[in-house]
């Protein structure tokens, strides 16, 4: 590989260089195995008001710790450890900063995203026109896939009046969040009386949830959907077991469900039963896994 020459200056030469030959190869090899922090930024754009979880809009290779910081038209919530952003209504974009501390072989980082606010989709009724979902909103009959008085698209009719009411309307998805079922020491805590599955058992097993003590924010999917305010009502729930499946089956009707999403229906201490909306299976998991929620409402 390398050339010899007479003599001790000769070899003192061919050392010279084996010497550098390998001080070479590990600079090379260290440099190829230097570790890059990298952020995949996935929204770039959402609609007022709508509210998305920070893991949903950027996502990291790092596992060091994660610092978010806005301006413009936008809120982080919670106020200290921020999980969601809100899209303003007014004002014409946020603007996202993504600070990721130095952790092992990866670098610190900074990161920034400008999110910008499109215009909802604006349907002009004509005046002489009658809509079924018009009719739905203001108190008459519903069928499955109506507008309810909520804003909601109805996916359930009871057929009559029940004790818990006739129809189901599941809210839109621009109100679709992903959370744990329950947070801290919640998360290996019975819930006694949010064990209900059927129809009709949703919001009773909602109010259980969030009189649990320490759930007195929106960090959990029954307190996120207790505390939604949406179409001028603020009764809107975590679907039972039941109530999710009949979500599944009118999925096309609701539209924008997919991937999986909790129910209020707690199996133990530990574990409450979710819904595969790619598949249809409905099984129980961990209570800090994080899944999507759709709220809905009664009446």
């Amino acid at each position: 590989m390398f050339g010899f020459v007479r003599g001790v200056r000769g070899r003192a030469v061919a050392v010279v260089l084996i010497v550098a030959g390998l001080l070479g190869g590990v600079t090379a090899s260290s440099v190829a195995a230097a570790t890059k922090t990298t952020v995949k930024w996935k929204v770039s754009s959402l609609t007022a008001g709508q509210v998305k979880s920070l893991s949903a809009i950027a996502t990291s290779n790092s596992p060091g710790v994660k610092t978010w910081s806005k301006t413009g038209s936008c809120t982080l919530m919670p106020t200290r450890k921020p999980t969601t952003l809100t899209m303003g209504s007014t004002g014409g974009s946020c603007t996202l900063t993504l600070k990721i501390a130095k952790t092992g072989k990866y670098p610190a980082k900074t990161s920034t995203k400008i999110i910008t606010r499109k215009s909802a989709t604006t349907t002009t009724v004509a005046a002489t026109t009658t809509t079924v979902a018009l009719t739905c909103a203001t108190g008459a009959s519903c069928a499955v896939g109506d507008t309810g008085p909520g804003g909601g698209v109805v996916f359930y009719d009871a057929g009559s009046t029940q004790s818990w009411g006739r129809y189901l309307e599941a809210a839109p998805v621009a109100t679709e969040v992903d959370r744990t079922w329950a947070t801290g020491a919640n998360q290996s805590a019975d819930v006694t009386g949010a064990d209900g599955t059927a129809i009709g058992t949703g919001a009773a097993n909602t109010l259980e949830i969030v009189n649990q003590t320490g759930n007195e924010d929106a960090t959990s999917a029954a307190v996120y959907c207790d505390s939604l305010s949406y179409g001028g009502f603020t009764d809107w729930f975590l679907p039972s077991k039941d109530e999710l499946n009949e979500m599944y089956i009118q999925r096309t009707a609701i539209g924008g469900l997919s991937s999986t999403y909790w129910s209020s229906s707690e199996r133990r201490p530990t574990t409450a039963w979710y819904q595969d909306f790619g598949t249809g299976n409905q099984d129980f998991d961990w209570k800090y896994y994080a899944f999507y929620v759709r709220p809905v409402r009664a009446f």
